[in-house]
């Protein structure tokens, strides 16, 4: 997945623009020399480094990662890319020599350092600074603070775009099936704890026949309909046990209620339906689309839609996987204040649902 670093927008907002494509979006991973422009107070800053580091931290097998590092499991562990744009054209991996300080560990403790990343470990719920300076004059090249959270829930989620509405679990349709783990715990923000999306790399996905592809994402190469016990080792929890629901067809695909019902003239709408079979969010589904009559692409189970030129009317959507189909339709506002707003794009998975509680 490619990363741009070179501006960063409001990153907290990213994910409510619906179907803007995500390779054309800006990453914000920037430490805060790197953010502000300016040598952090009480700091001596380095001439090698004028436009400061990123700190680039794990990617998450359904998620965009547009921002970062997430917050590293108390006994996880991540590795935080470094990176500076030595030309003013675009950054690069951090080839200077450079020392990396943890500010006394609180939150995040470096384990170790290979090249240009540098691996943190979760200490406690708390956050520090990771500091990198210049190995010869000690001078500050950039800082970023870093948290450290507790897990306390582990969720099943689909490695796709797909958009599964939030009261439902999820299950997988038999082939080559792809889960993803998602790791939650309570972080700590400005407005009082919120429970986040947390990192450990080095977490463990053991299931018979299946392999683990990523940190968080494990393959069974040619799953049957049943029902497969994923064993979880993350952090310092004890190993947790969820079912992987792999089904053969769906039962229903129905027309996701969440949908706008209008969009604006030269405006974008997302679209969105829903596969299910035993009441669960079928993930992973191959899914098709017509709008007004013509094939359009999707990310997942949503579409974009919109029209540049009328400025009444409706448009017509149909989404179609493993052999059914439902129809729906989009009115076409005459007035920005006659329409609703559009589904995000993207939004990251609910702590509800099929989890194992720690």
């Amino acid at each position: 997945m490619a990363r741009w670093h070179d501006q960063c927008f409001d990153c907290a907002h990213m994910k409510s623009f619906a179907f803007i494509p995500f390779l054309l979006l800006p990453a914000c991973f920037g430490g805060e020399r790197a953010t502000t422009g300016e040598c952090p107070a009480g700091e001596t800053c380095s001439d090698l480094t004028p436009r400061g580091l990123q700190f680039v931290g794990a990617d998450m097998t359904d998620d965009l990662a547009l921002s970062g590092p997430s917050p590293t499991a108390i006994g996880g562990t991540q590795d935080v890319q470094l990176q500076y744009d030595p030309t003013e054209g675009h950054y690069v991996a951090l080839d200077l020599p450079f020392t990396a300080d943890d500010d006394g560990g609180n939150g995040v403790k470096i384990d170790h350092v290979a090249g240009s990343v540098v691996t943190v470990r979760g200490m406690a719920v708390r956050s520090n600074y990771l500091r990198i300076t210049d190995a010869t004059t000690g001078e500050l090249f950039d800082r970023k603070q870093l948290t450290g959270a507790a897990i306390d829930s582990i969720k099943l989620v689909a490695n796709t775009f797909d958009i599964p509405p939030a009261d439902r679990e999820l299950a997988w349709l038999a082939g080559n099936v792809q889960v993803g783990v998602a790791l939650y715990g309570q972080v700590q923000e400005g407005s009082g704890p919120t429970d986040e999306r947390i990192v450990d790399q080095s977490m463990q996905l053991t299931l018979a026949g299946a392999t683990q592809r990523a940190w968080d994402l494990v393959e069974m190469p040619a799953a049957i309909a049943g029902t497969y016990a994923l064993a979880v080792t993350a952090g310092d929890k004890p190993t947790a046990h969820l079912d992987i629901v792999v089904v053969d067809h769906l039962d229903s695909l129905v027309v996701d209620p969440a949908n706008p019902a209008t969009v604006l003239p030269n405006g974008v709408a997302t679209v969105c339906f829903d596969g299910y079979a035993s009441q669960r969010f079928v993930a992973g589904l191959t899914w098709h689309f017509l709008v007004n009559g013509v094939d359009k692409a999707g990310l997942g189970n949503c579409v974009g839609v919109g029209s540049s030129t009328a400025t009444s009317g409706t448009i017509t959507v149909v989404g179609s996987a493993d052999g059914m189909s439902a129809t729906t339709s989009v009115a076409i506002a005459t007035a920005r204040t006659d329409a609703a707003p559009a589904r995000p794009a993207r939004v990251r998975p609910s702590p509800a649902g099929d989890r194992a509680a720690m």
